[in-house]
């Protein structure tokens, strides 16, 4: 077999002997070798067309069927049975698309394993609206569970593709989010907060002007509480410098930020 191998032409001719030295050393007792040889050999050539192994030894056919389908890739018309989602895809939409209000139909290809995953590698878009989209999708897709295809009631890996319509989510309320800012504030969680605040000054979500003060305030109280004086200190000015500003031209807040203005006055850190 190894003199086989030295001297094959072709690399059918090389899958044929790595087929033939598993089977001798399946029936010298050395199974892992034999899985090993015959890997290689699908490896080489997909289908390499072996038939009967069964009359030689079921196991040995059962080990060439295991690798092959761990191994070969099918496509929809080989399948008894397609690809299922078994948990739906959580697509987290690019800011800047979402602030652009990008949208439009995406088409991927991708291969699923035996085990219902998808590699990120085998992810390969075919269509999208804008390409800041390809790596959140791939993202998405790596992290789905599918139910894998199968043939004749076993899993096989399986080359699917799929058309999604990118849509981007509605605006938010900068209000609210800003209220759940402070709420993770109360519970010790300064890094949610400022993940929220974030979100309260996408200009996707139109906060006004008087909303972008109450964020940046509740935002250097988010950096205190991280103990960042000197990035507190700075969305302290920023947020009471705009508060100065509409105050001048007449804008009347709401009590609750007049009162948070006038504490962060009195307490606010100094760089």
């Amino acid at each position: 077999m190894s003199e086989a191998l030295d001297t094959a032409p072709y690399i059918m001719d090389s899958a044929w002997a790595y087929v033939w030295r598993g089977v001798l050393e399946y029936q010298r007792g050395h199974y892992q070798l034999a899985r090993l040889s015959l890997r290689r050999a699908l490896v080489l050539y997909p289908d390499p067309g072996v038939r009967g192994l069964d009359t030689i030894s079921p196991g040995l056919a059962n080990l060439l069927d295991v690798e092959s389908r761990a191994i070969r890739t099918f496509r929809a018309w080989d399948l008894d049975q397609p690809v299922r989602w078994l948990t739906a895809p959580q697509f987290v939409y690019p800011r800047e698309l979402r602030r652009r209000r990008v949208s439009g139909p995406a088409v991927v290809r991708m291969l699923v394993d035996t085990l219902g995953r998808v590699d990120e590698r085998n992810i390969e878009i075919l269509e999208t609206p804008d390409s800041a989209f390809s790596t959140p999708l791939k993202q998405t897709l790596s992290s789905v569970l599918f139910s894998p295809a199968r043939i004749a009631g076993k899993p096989v890996r399986s080359l699917v593709s799929y058309r999604f319509n990118l849509t981007p989510p509605a605006p938010r309320d900068p209000v609210r989010l800003i209220d759940l800012a402070r709420t993770q504030l109360r519970a010790g969680q300064p890094d949610s907060a400022l993940d929220l605040l974030e979100q309260a000054l996408d200009p996707a979500n139109g906060a006004t002007r008087a909303v972008r003060v109450y964020a940046e305030l509740v935002r250097g109280v988010a950096w205190q509480a991280k103990h960042d004086t000197a990035r507190a200190a700075g969305s302290f000015e920023l947020g009471l410098g705009h508060y100065r500003q509409l105050a001048a031209h007449g804008v009347d807040f709401a009590p609750f930020l007049r009162s948070l203005a006038d504490s962060i006055r009195l307490t606010a850190p100094r760089e």
